[in-house]
């Protein structure tokens, strides 16, 4: 090293404040306390210089022999490294990461050790809190799912006996109004039990506590199904509701309560989401080993910030709000999660607000175990 790389060497290390640099004899007691060594620890030179290197560790870690551990690998090994608690003069503990480097003689003979430090307490405080923020945010999601859980099961108890009621109210009288009164409440109880219903499933699916009931099925059966099912409710509506099928078979190894699950909510929306006067396409075919089910419309769309997150729960479209008050945004999530316990995905797209809507539902043709599910399904 020339002088003059020596004279520079040794005004900057007074300025390096963000390292500490220090010096250990082989037995790892400090002979020197270089460059932000002061400034991290708090030590003055002539506090520390002669103290083994366990004055800087928490005592747990003397305790465990981590101090020495440091030395006897890099004596070793030539090198260590690790990232722990120290401790400052005035007892309050840092974060450090730091390096040991094992100082020789050309003849091989151990002088010392050379070690690297610097605080990076920032950022261990930073990890902790976003690590305290994931639980606190997981805790949260927990609650929400009880609270739905919970909810489903309070929100079913009153329908039923509303239900009876209502049943000999219109068993009770030939009075039109009163029948028509009654057949009003009917309706907001179904929506009631719907709603109860999803409640219930996306708090077990979230769970996985649900399980899927494999057969195989012709997929085109239960479309055509579900759309005669909700034919009177898109005529009355003014909606043009189609099922465009494949002449072919289109066999499913998959839960068909569930899968009909999955159709019917993406049909429900498309019609409730659907103005007067607009279209619904129900559609399936076969790519590759996937049966694909899709559900176009030519409704209000998805705005494109909010598409990225339309399957994520009580997630809406704004205008949905506006068009059906009261929907909780869950019958998406539900279908979401049945594609995933099949080993499928649910997809969307749309060109924005008020240009329509197409969802997919892509199942594997053989379920979720391939060949092994399939050796298992019982015809259906």
């Amino acid at each position: 090293m020339t002088p003059q790389a020596q004279r520079l060497l040794q005004l900057s290390l007074p300025n390096l404040r963000d390292y500490a640099i220090v010096l250990f004899d082989p037995t790892g007691h400090i002979v020197a306390w270089l460059a932000g060594a002061e400034q991290i620890f708090g030590y003055r030179e002539e506090e520390i210089v002669g103290c083994h290197s366990a004055t800087l560790f928490v005592p747990e870690d003397v305790e465990l022999g981590l101090d020495r551990y440091e030395l006897d690998l890099a004596r070793q090994n030539s090198y260590s490294e690790d990232d722990r608690w120290h401790l400052r003069a005035d007892g309050t503990r840092i974060w450090v990461t730091g390096t040991v480097t094992a100082v020789r003689e050309e003849s091989g003979e151990l002088c010392g050790f050379l070690k690297i430090m610097r605080d990076r307490t920032d950022l261990r405080m930073r990890s902790e809190n976003r690590s305290n923020q994931l639980s606190a945010v997981e805790a949260a999601m927990e609650r929400t799912r009880r609270f739905l859980q919970t909810l489903g099961h309070e929100l079913r108890n009153p329908l039923a006996p509303i239900r009876n009621c209502t049943t000999i109210l219109m068993r009770a009288s030939d009075d039109p109004r009163i029948h028509k009164v009654a057949q009003t409440i009917v309706n907001q109880v179904s929506v009631l039990e719907r709603i109860a219903s999803d409640l219930m499933d996306v708090s077990r699916l979230q769970h996985r506590k649900l399980e899927l009931r494999l057969s195989e099925f012709d997929v085109r059966a239960l479309l055509e199904e579900e759309v005669a099912g909700q034919a009177a409710r898109a005529t009355a509506k003014g909606l043009q509701l189609e099922c465009l099928l494949p002449d072919q078979p289109l066999p499913v190894l998959a839960d068909p309560d569930r899968i009909r699950q999955a159709v019917s909510n993406l049909l429900t929306n498309a019609i409730k989401y659907t103005p007067e006067g607009g279209s619904i396409w129900v559609k399936a075919t076969q790519e590759a080993d996937d049966i694909l089910l899709r559900v176009q419309d030519t409704g209000i769309g998805i705005a494109p910030e909010i598409l990225p997150r339309i399957f994520e729960l009580f997630t809406q479209e704004p205008r949905a709000s506006d068009l059906v008050p009261g929907g909780l945004g869950v019958g998406l999530a539900i279908v979401n999660q049945i594609a995933e316990l099949h080993g499928g995905v649910a997809q969307a797209r749309s060109g924005g607000s008020g240009k329509g809507s197409e969802f997919m539902l892509r199942i594997p043709r053989w379920g979720p175990g391939h060949s092994e599910a399939r050796a298992t399904a019982v015809p259906r």
